[in-house]
């Protein structure tokens, strides 16, 4: 699957779903605690390819009329503007038609609702990379302590992150065949010892193929 081939929406599609993938078998194949931080980041960027795979995909229209390297310059214009900013991709699918999304974010994760955790995302880019002044956890307060809770460390939010993606992706199967993404996938990383725990852990039973 080049990226130097025809950009049409399917293979575009394909890339980011892709290179979303990899980013999250990589974050789970990560165990140790040690980069928690560094698992975490790869986790959130997973997600934002997906999430951007399926807005490229809707969006592909405003691209047909351009030659092909026009093309790949305003797709790459399109992701650019979305940036990290999660809350407005998500805001834009469900304003696009995807009811899952909207339940997932009504839905509770480890305790977080699921609008909650996807503004930690949005503030966890950051945070996983960077020392910043606030952290996330200030604004999630432990009644009568001094205390926080981290939803950046929580499991809930793995459970978020992989429920968004296959939402993603169930929506992108209807009319995209990923069948040869998909044998790409296994065949670079399914000699690691955690990959079948990995399939097992993020795939719903509605997108296993």
């Amino acid at each position: 699957m080049s990226e130097t081939t025809s950009m049409n929406r399917d293979h575009v599609a394909k890339i980011w779903l892709f290179r979303g993938l990899s980013d999250l078998f990589f974050a789970f194949d990560s165990d140790s605690p040690v980069f928690e931080d560094n698992a975490r980041f790869s986790e959130i960027m997973g997600l934002e390819k997906f999430l951007k795979a399926v807005l490229l995909y809707q969006r592909h229209a405003e691209c047909e009329a351009h030659p092909q390297d026009k093309k790949r310059e305003k797709l790459n214009k399109i992701a650019m503007d979305y940036g990290h900013k999660f809350e407005v991709m998500l805001k834009a699918l469900i304003h696009a038609g995807l009811i899952d999304i909207e339940q997932i974010i009504q839905n509770i994760y480890g305790g977080y609702k699921g609008e909650q955790l996807g503004y930690a995302l949005e503030k966890g880019y950051l945070e996983t990379r960077y020392p910043v002044p606030t952290p996330v956890s200030d604004k999630f307060p432990i009644e009568e302590t001094d205390f926080t809770n981290d939803p950046l460390s929580s499991s809930g939010m793995t459970k978020f992150i992989y429920a968004l993606c296959n939402a993603c992706f169930f929506e992108l199967s209807r009319t995209v065949d990923f069948t040869d993404m998909l044998h790409q996938f296994r065949e670079k990383f399914q000699h690691r010892e955690s990959f079948s725990r990995f399939c097992n852990c993020f795939w719903e039973a509605r997108c296993k193929q």
